[in-house]
């Protein structure tokens, strides 16, 4: 897997505007300068989750602070224009093209003297054809797709994965989200490891076990299926296969490598590599799962693909002049 450094760093210059990210557990903030380089940064653990709606305004309001100027538009994403977040924002039908993102931004009326904007949720379709919706990962989309266009990489398509507590995967062709899937992986290991009779009394470690977990990718590409696969986490272990320690990592490789090789089964072989768009420790777990199938995976940071999405949606404002009244 290839790692890309963060490039927005601390930078001086005039203030342009605010990019938000508002998900279930955190918010954080950051103050952008017209060149879509970071000027300051502030974090808070109020998420969308620990809120009421009459709260959100409430909430950034003490967290900006003296960034509060008519002149800073605010741009959100994530969570927040969830239902139970500050204001249901509708979905977007795919197919779109993530530059019409900022056609389509829901401007809140507010108390606040800034123009405040949330950037809408996608749905589509998934690899079986239901249906399937995603919120702020659409932007980290965008901010992916414009660190592609600086690298001149702009022709490629490469498949997208942005694991977490429920994983996406997407097809973009030219800029257009044609497919996306989402599948529960982070949610579905998180309750396993944590409540479940597989791992119950067995050590925890924040180190991966890269054997353990590999053992448990290679499960997961055996006959059976899921269920049978994830039991097997505790007979490998009580029939001396697994040692204690290694049983919650073999565990991560079950669930993972089913959730690779299941959608990607479904799926063109990419000819690029895949894009993991994520933290770094869990995109190395996925990094892992889709070397066993022999595929190539590049890694982008969650939060600085967020940051890239947010800056070409402001720039496409700016360019194109379009704001509410304050207060409209």
């Amino acid at each position: 897997m290839t790692q890309f450094n963060p490039v927005s760093q601390p930078a001086g210059g005039q203030a342009s505007f605010i990019a938000v990210d508002w998900g279930t557990t955190n918010l954080r903030a950051f103050l952008m300068n017209q060149d879509g380089h970071i000027q300051a940064q502030r974090d808070s653990d109020r998420g969308m989750l620990k809120l009421g709606a009459a709260e959100f305004e409430h909430v950034l309001s003490d967290l900006l602070g003296d960034w509060l100027t008519p002149d800073l538009p605010i741009y959100m994403a994530g969570m927040v224009g969830s239902r139970g977040g500050w204001q249901e924002v509708p979905y977007l039908h795919c197919p779109i093209h993530l530059d019409d993102l900022s056609e389509h931004l829901f401007w809140l009326t507010t108390s606040l003297p800034n123009k405040v904007a949330i950037v809408p949720g996608l749905r589509s379709t998934g690899v079986a054809g239901l249906l399937d919706v995603m919120r702020g990962e659409e932007t980290q989309l965008l901010g992916a797709l414009d660190w592609l266009e600086e690298q001149d990489r702009a022709a490629e398509s490469p498949i997208f994965c942005l694991p977490g507590t429920h994983c996406k995967w997407v097809q973009i062709k030219q800029g257009e989200v044609t497919q996306f899937s989402t599948s529960i992986t982070g949610e579905l290991f998180a309750r396993l490891n944590d409540e479940s009779s597989l791992v119950k009394g067995l050590p925890k470690s924040d180190q991966l076990n890269e054997t353990a977990f590999q053992k448990g990718v290679l499960a997961s590409q055996q006959a059976g299926g899921i269920l049978h696969h994830l039991f097997s986490a505790r007979s490998r272990f009580v029939c001396g296969e697994l040692m204690a320690d290694d049983v919650r990592d073999y565990l991560s490789g079950v669930v993972i490598g089913h959730d690779v090789s299941d959608v990607l089964s479904s799926l063109e072989r990419p000819t690029v590599p895949v894009l993991i768009i994520g933290s770094e420790a869990l995109s190395a777990r996925y990094a892992l799962a889709l070397s066993s199938l022999n595929l190539t995976s590049e890694f982008l940071a969650a939060n600085e693909a967020s940051i890239r999405g947010l800056k070409r949606l402001a720039s496409r404002q700016v360019r194109s002049a379009v704001y509410p009244a304050i207060g409209a």
